[in-house]
């Protein structure tokens, strides 16, 4: 915050008062003067006011002086402090990589002094938001309402040895033909093909699933099988006997390190996301889609999941490429 600076019309009128104080107390001096010595005679009458009225004059000079050595001695420690702060701030940034801060830095005060009131709030509030999401992150963690694809994007294109991913509905309502799921595969894509990031992923059917649903999940096995995505299927009521019957959660776990978990609010929607870098958290994590995993099989080497998501009647055998072996 910069100290306010004093206008030339307020110079002017501290000025005129000292000058009126200086010439009033001359004058009271002469005259108390000449009442109290009324029969002495001579110039000392005026250079005993003029002497007095300097000194007042001279007085007000030094109190106004040392008014302002105070206040700039107080805008001199301000600037210390900040250049304190400033060289702590610097330190830190170092610590980052220089991609982005540089650039969030010289823009954000670029754009913040261009344009209307309403570019200002919005930059304002953009930038707020993500100065709350770092601080959430110091803690190891964030959340967010609803389903966050940004951080689902950035996780994989950060990700450099491995993706586990559970999905505990079969077409994410209709998640895998949107635009953010072309995006999500294709950093996936990249990530094995440029870094060789191992990319699995299990689907969890559900209990009466009907025919269309079916195609639709053997038509995603199908397609993220063929970019080179390790891929299982399998049965919700196979793991509730391996693991237990609790509450199921789509969720990722990236290089081992870090979550991203989805939670359904009671109408099957997406509530809430979030992003977890505790250990404990994530070795749970990493334990589990190690059980499922192992419950789980590719449905093109199970029979009985080969011929679901064929839509064949359950009980009658099939071929691994999904034919009836008697010709049917």
């Amino acid at each position: 915050m910069s100290t306010p600076t004093r206008s030339d019309g307020d110079s002017a009128r501290q000025l005129t008062l000292k000058l009126l104080v200086t010439i009033v107390t001359g004058g009271v001096v002469y005259v108390l003067t000449n009442v109290l010595l009324p029969r002495e005679e001579g110039p000392w009458q005026l250079v005993l006011s003029v002497l007095c009225g300097g000194t007042v004059l001279i007085v007000q000079y030094m109190a106004s002086f040392v008014n302002q050595l105070s206040d700039l001695k107080d805008v001199v420690e301000k600037r210390f402090a900040d250049i304190g702060e400033a060289t702590k701030l610097f330190n830190e940034v170092e610590k980052l990589r220089g991609d982005g801060v540089p650039r969030l830095a010289e823009h954000a005060t670029k754009v913040v002094s261009t344009g209307p009131d309403i570019l200002h709030e919005f930059a304002h509030e953009e930038i707020n938001r993500l100065a709350r999401q770092m601080e959430k992150l110091t803690n190891l963690s964030a959340d967010c309402a609803g389903e966050n694809h940004d951080w689902l994007i950035n996780l994989t294109q950060g990700s450099r040895t491995s993706i586990d991913a559970v999905s505990t509905t079969v077409v994410d309502d209709d998640f895998w033909n949107s635009e953010p799921a072309g995006r999500y595969l294709t950093a996936q894509r990249e990530a094995m093909q440029e870094r060789h990031v191992t990319v699995r992923r299990v689907f969890i059917m559900k209990e009466g699933q009907d025919r269309d649903s079916l195609a639709a999940l053997a038509a995603t096995c199908k397609e993220q099988g063929e970019m080179g995505i390790q891929v299982r299927v399998v049965p919700q009521e196979r793991i509730a006997r391996r693991i237990g019957r609790g509450k199921m959660i789509d969720f990722i776990v990236f290089d081992e390190a870090m979550s991203y978990e989805i939670q359904a609010d009671l109408d099957g929607g997406i509530s809430s996301t979030a992003v977890n870098a505790g250990l404990s958290e994530v070795q749970t994590l990493i334990r589990r889609f190690g059980m499922i995993w192992e419950a789980a099989k590719d449905p093109n080497d199970d029979p009985a999941l080969n011929g679901l998501l064929n839509g064949v009647p359950d009980g009658v055998p099939v071929l691994p490429d999904g034919t009836d072996p008697d010709g049917g």
